[in-house]
């Protein structure tokens, strides 16, 4: 069984879909507030129940929460660049390319 993919002649204008600056900021806030509690939660969560797991005082734990929240905070601002980065390609009827996964590389003017 054959599928055909069916394109449409002239790709629809730019103001008939619902991509604006602010729908693309709407898109991307969303994407990244969903990353940092998503990574938020598991980091923390992962910490709490190891440090309950090996006794370790409160004040420790706290101290590792801490700690914990770094990556959880270096993957949403890479999260960040990335959805912008791609709502504008997005709206510029262009093709999700391939993530680079360096930290700033999507903040960069280009």
């Amino acid at each position: 069984m054959e599928q055909e993919l069916i394109k449409p002649d002239v790709p629809p204008k730019g103001s008939s879909q619902a991509f604006s600056p602010l729908g693309c900021f709407i898109a991307a806030s969303g994407v990244t507030l969903l990353a940092f509690c998503l990574w938020g939660a598991a980091s923390l969560t992962t910490i709490w129940a190891f440090s309950k797991l090996l006794g370790l005082p409160d004040i420790l734990s706290e101290g590792l929460m801490v700690l914990g929240l770094v990556p959880a905070i270096i993957a949403t601002v890479w999260t960040a660049g990335r959805a912008w980065h791609v709502e504008r390609r997005l709206a510029q009827h262009q093709d999700i390319d391939v993530p680079v996964f360096k930290l700033l590389h999507y903040f960069k003017k280009t």
